[in-house]
């Protein structure tokens, strides 16, 4: 199981940024080996807030959001009171932004890899959850 972090998404839906390509065919291979995705609600805002400022098209980054919910192998994780006070402890512990402590939390909450391209994801939760970029998560499924 993955948790996706919202600079995958966006990462995979604008081709005219780097790693555009690695970041789409792991997406692609998850959903075509229908391998579970847990993501914290607060992803669809995420990534329709980034896709809108990076093309000025609400109607679009709106319905590349809501899109993210529809595949069988994902599941959207509502944030509540304890996915919340767990995000606060891991916010406080390893000085996390709070987006960022709250895809950790679902990370953990659902025993999950948390595929980020955060660097402070990857240096700072190493201990914690394990965390891949896409081309390492690609590579794990290919073995």
């Amino acid at each position: 199981m993955y948790t996706i972090d919202a600079s995958v998404w966006v990462n995979a839906f604008d081709r005219r940024e780097p790693g555009h390509e690695t970041s789409r065919r792991l997406l692609e291979t998850l959903g075509t080996e229908a391998i579970p995705i847990a993501i914290p609600n607060l992803a669809l805002a995420e990534v329709a807030g980034a896709v809108s400022r990076t093309r000025r098209d609400p109607s679009r980054a709106r319905a590349f959001a809501m899109a993210l919910a529809k595949p069988p192998n994902v599941t959207v994780v509502p944030l509540d009171h304890a996915l919340a006070n767990q995000a606060v402890g891991l916010a406080a512990q390893h000085a996390l932004r709070g987006a960022d402590a709250v895809y950790a939390a679902v990370a953990i909450q659902s025993n999950c890899t948390l595929v980020t391209l955060d660097s402070e994801h990857l240096t700072r939760l190493a201990s914690v959850v394990a965390t891949r970029t896409p081309a390492a998560a690609l590579d794990d499924l290919r073995r």
